[in-house]
């Protein structure tokens, strides 16, 4: 009996060494898939409330620091039947994300559509995400002949709600940056 409880100690303790070698092993980069609905309320000449989808990936390149590199690719209706779409580089630390890429607003039956820069910045705390985003147009698609309003410089205030999925590496458990000193709502599948 007493040889049967040492040995499932003894396989016991094996697993639990080898299960940490692997935990720490696995320190590389974790990826961070976030599938969202996004809101908006702005524009340019035109304020429009806009609603539609947020898709992004982050990699975070050490499990013990809470700053990420990624793409962002957004798609949304405005209530002025135009569609807008921006893509781009994301970047963070801990709550506080920036967005840089590409903007295009299609046209409709008053205002020409537009192609631009996208900056954004968002404050991220679990799956709810406020910010504030810019489009800078590098060109307005106006027909020659016809008389169309365009945009101009769009700012808008958005609110994100999504939540992430890690698709490969580990994230942090717990703690300030691996620090132990409390709950880290971003781990495990939570990670902006």
């Amino acid at each position: 009996m007493r040889t049967t409880i040492l040995l499932a100690a003894m396989i016991t303790g094996l697993g639990l060494a080898s299960s940490a070698q692997a935990q720490e092993a696995d320190s590389g980069p974790a990826g961070v898939l976030r599938l969202g609905k996004i809101y908006s309320f702005g524009g340019g000449t035109d304020l429009q409330h806009g609603f539609g989808a947020d898709l992004r990936y982050h990699v975070y390149p050490d499990r013990d620091v809470d700053g990420y590199v990624g793409l962002f690719g957004q798609g949304q209706y405005e209530l002025g039947d135009a569609w807008r779409m921006a893509g781009g580089v994301s970047f963070g630390w801990d709550f506080i994300g920036l967005e840089l890429g590409v903007s295009h607003r299609t046209e409709t039956s008053t205002m020409a559509g537009s192609t631009g820069l996208h900056i954004g910045q968002s404050f991220t705390y679990g799956p709810i995400s406020v910010g504030a985003r810019v489009s800078v147009p590098i060109v307005d698609h106006v027909e020659q002949g016809i008389a169309m309003g365009v945009q101009g410089i769009e700012g808008a205030l958005t609110l994100r709600l999504a939540f992430g999925f890690t698709v490969h590496g580990q994230r942090q458990r717990s703690g300030c940056h691996g620090g132990g000193h409390g709950h880290n709502p971003h781990a495990q599948g939570h990670g902006r």
